[in-house]
This record gives C-alpha cells, sequence and structure tokens, in this order.
C-alpha cells in the first residue's frame, strides 16, 4: 500500500511524545531521522522511565522480588537505553525530555487531576511545535491512550495549534493515512537504535524486531474543541460490554470551557440507566453509551470515556480502550 508521505520543512518543530523508553524507536525511529534530515528541530518527550517492567527486570538480574530501590534502578537503567537509541537516531541528551511518570500509571494519573496536564501544558508552551507526534487513542496499552487524552487536554489548556500525527504500538497494525518516506539507510539506523533497549530484548526480541520492521504509518489526530464542540448527548460505541459489569467503571473525562471535569462511574447490568453523578447521567444500551451532562456545566468543548477494569488484573494490555465522545 503507498500512502501519501509526511513532510516536514526546514524550521517545523516536531515534539514527539512517548509513553515509555523504547517506544519513540519502534513507532518513530524513521520518522525523528526524516525529520532531522528536512530541517526540522525535534524534541523527544518521555512520559516515563518504563521502570514497572518486573519480568524482563527478574530475567537480567536474576531476582523475585522487587522493591521500590530496584525499581527505581531499571528505570534508570532504561532510561540510559533511550538516551543512547536517540544518539544513534541524530538527537542530543539535550532534545529528550523525561517526566519520570509512573509506569502503568499514567490512567491514575490522569484520572487523579490536572498536575499532569499542566505540566504537558508547560512542555508545549516552551517547545511550540508545529507537529505533534502521539500516541493513538485506541492503542491498547493503558498508558499510551491515557497519555493522548492528557496530551488533548494540554493542548486545549495552552491553546496551542499544531498538526496532530499519531502512532498505535500495540493492538496490531491498522491502515495508515501518511507514511514516512522508505529508506533503507533509515530503516537500518532504527534497527541499530531498538539494539540499544538491551532490557526490553532480553524477552521480547522476536516482537519488538517485528514491531520495528513495520512501516511507519500514522494517523491524523482529531481537533477536540474546534467549532461548537459535540452535540448532547455524549456517545460512545466501546464495542462488546462484559458480562459482569459491577467489576467495571465508566473513565470520564469531559473538557469544558471552564476546566476539566472527571468521573468514574459504576455501571449495572444490560439495558439499566445508572444515575452517574449529580453532574452526569449515563445510559446503557447494548454496546452504547450515552452520557448527558447537568445543565448547570460548563459547554463541553471535548469528551473522553473508557471502560475500566476496577479489579487488578495481571495482563496489561486493555480490550476496551479510550473513546473519543461522538454526537
Amino acid at each position: 500500500m503507498t500512502l501519501p508521505s509526511i513532510h516536514f520543512a526546514a524550521g517545523d518543530r516536531v515534539l514527539v511524545a512517548a509513553p515509555h523508553p523504547d517506544d519513540e524507536t519502534l513507532a518513530c525511529g524513521e520518522l525523528i531521522q526524516f525529520a532531522l534530515d528536512c530541517g526540522a528541530r525535534v524534541r523527544v518527550l518521555l512520559a516515563s522511565d518504563g521502570d514497572n517492567n518486573p519480568w524482563p527486570q527478574r530475567w537480567l538480574e536474576r531476582r523475585v522480588w522487587i522493591g521500590a530501590a530496584a525499581r527505581a534502578r531499571w528505570g534508570a537503567r532504561r532510561r540510559g537505553e533511550a538516551l543512547a537509541a536517540a544518539a544513534v537516531l541524530g538527537l542530543e541528551a539535550a532534545q529528550v525530555r523525561c517526566l519520570g511518570w509512573p509506569d502503568q500509571g499514567l490512567t491514575a494519573s490522569l484520572m487523579a487531576g490536572d498536575e499532569g496536564v499542566a505540566v504537558l501544558a508547560d512542555e508545549l508552551d516552551g517547545f511550540a511545535p508545529s507537529h505533534l507526534v502521539m500516541p493513538a487513542l485506541d492503542d491498547r496499552h493503558p498508558d499510551h491512550g491515557a497519555l493522548h487524552v492528557a496530551l488533548e487536554l494540554a493542548l486545549l489548556r495552552s491553546g496551542l495549534a499544531c498538526r496532530r500525527i499519531c502512532y498505535r504500538v500495540h493492538g496490531g497494525a491498522v491502515a495508515g493515512e501518511l507514511a514516512v518516506p522508505p529508506a533503507a539507510a533509515r530503516q537500518q539506523r532504527k534497527r541499530a537504535a531498538l539494539a540499544c533497549h538491551r532490557s526490553q530484548l532480553a524477552l521480547s526480541r522476536g516482537r519488538l524486531l517485528a514491531l520495528a520492521q513495520r512501516p511507519e504509518w500514522f494517523t491524523q489526530g482529531d481537533e477536540p474543541g474546534a467549532g461548537r464542540g459535540p452535540a448532547l448527548p455524549l456517545v460512545f460505541r466501546i464495542g462488546a460490554l462484559p458480562a459482569l459489569h459491577a467489576r467495571h467503571e465508566l473513565l470520564v473525562v469531559l473538557a469544558t470551557a471552564e476546566g476539566t471535569v472527571r468521573a468514574r462511574l459504576p455501571l449495572a447490568w444490560f439495558g439499566q440507566r445508572v444515575a452517574g453523578t449529580a453532574q452526569l447521567d449515563l445510559q446503557c444500551d447494548g454496546d452504547t453509551l450515552r452520557l448527558t451532562p447537568a445543565a448547570t456545566l460548563p459547554a463541553i468543548r471535548a469528551g473522553w470515556a473508557k471502560l475500566h477494569r476496577r479489579e487488578p488484573r495481571w495482563v496489561v494490555f486493555d480490550r476496551h480502550c479510550w473513546q473519543r465522545a461522538r454526537s
């Protein structure tokens, strides 16, 4: 399949946001090189250090118990690997920003309040990117989708206008809308950069090499806040609902004209109406959820929701990803 090529001009400013070390290489290793070749200024923003990565750490360090000190040491190792990989791709250490947020904790951070959003807004204001390369909303790793929502909130907060380009790492290859022009030299350097992520290759070499060999395809990001915002009620089609509703809740994030509204709404059974909060009313109809904000809420600029399992789980990846509200 031949897709339209991404183009960068000299003087463009490209910010690549990655939830974990290695995402920047797997999803954007060739894009970073191409942008530099075009004369663009590039910065990589790593949300976490990838410190909550227990099985490779147990394997390489020959340990069972991983405490806080061991986790911090592992995060420092992965941050160092990311800096080494960035150097192979043509970036200097100063072009990589590390926020140190908790690995596998970005959803909790997103729902906790606006502190992380404010940090991202400061990063956007400081760099003023013309292009923001960010995880896709439907990536099945929860950190990826949560970072997408947080970045959209930060864009609304800062008022910055930039082109959004979305990548997906987890969830299978999808048809894209844009592609990096292929070049054998860029693919070779991307593989060399991936080799710097030694901790991740220890147990997942075949899977990561397969991901790195995929063409770098991207989709155009939505622009929440444009126009009048979504009509009410807000509609989310999240696929087949689990049989045991009571073990799940609906995470809701609404960007309003006066700030962000967050809620965790419990689900009951199929077809039942659930009075979520005094501000939000939820109705379930098969695989469709309709959310009606109270009339007292400020105008809704954009909204996102995600079906979330409340109990601890062994599998990291999501069955239900974040959804953007549809009218």
